[in-house]
């Protein structure tokens, strides 16, 4: 088999001077198979860094995601939990004749219409005013309903004039 430049000198088309000339110039200088393997593997290594880079921030974001689903997912637990427990101990009573004033999340005074047995429950601390998370309005629950209310969320129990501490106001 001939190589291109036996083929070039058969056609008469360069002289053999020429294709000394061009052997001698066009040759590349070849590295060592040693530089090679070492250029191959310095790529190798970049590119396994490269990816190991990418795998730690994507188990980094499937974590964070992991741990926001986990969190949501005990909110919406903590919120059907406390709302099972304000309708199962809500106080069902028509509107009273007593205005009973206590201060919601927002900081704004909230009212609620009592009967004065309500009322009286309410400050000895036997009743307690909780949010009532399915409605904007508030319920009014026994004492031993708030203290499970408020093993579940602390700021859900709005007025109570409990065992250990009163809830509601500040004492001065």
């Amino acid at each position: 088999m001939q190589n291109l430049r036996d083929k070039l000198l058969k056609a008469g088309l360069v002289t053999e001077k020429e294709a000394k000339e061009a052997e001698r110039k066009g040759a590349k200088p070849q590295g060592t198979v040693k530089q090679k393997q070492q250029s191959v593997s310095e790529e190798e290594r970049q590119r396994r860094e490269a990816f190991a880079l990418r795998e730690a921030e994507l188990a980094e974001e499937r974590r964070k995601e992991a741990a926001k689903r986990a969190e949501a997912r005990q909110q919406s637990e903590r919120a059907l939990r406390l709302r099972q427990l304000v309708e199962a101990n809500r106080v069902r009573e028509p509107p009273g004749e007593v205005n009973f004033h206590f201060v919601k999340r927002s900081g704004k005074v909230g009212r609620l219409a009592l009967s004065p047995e309500t009322a009286k429950l309410l400050e000895s601390g036997a009743a307690a005013v909780v949010e009532d998370p399915g409605n904007p309005e508030h319920a009014v629950v026994p004492g031993e309903a708030a203290k499970r209310i408020y093993e579940v969320d602390k700021q859900a129990v709005r007025f109570w004039f409990g065992p250990e501490k009163p809830i509601g106001f500040e004492l001065e």
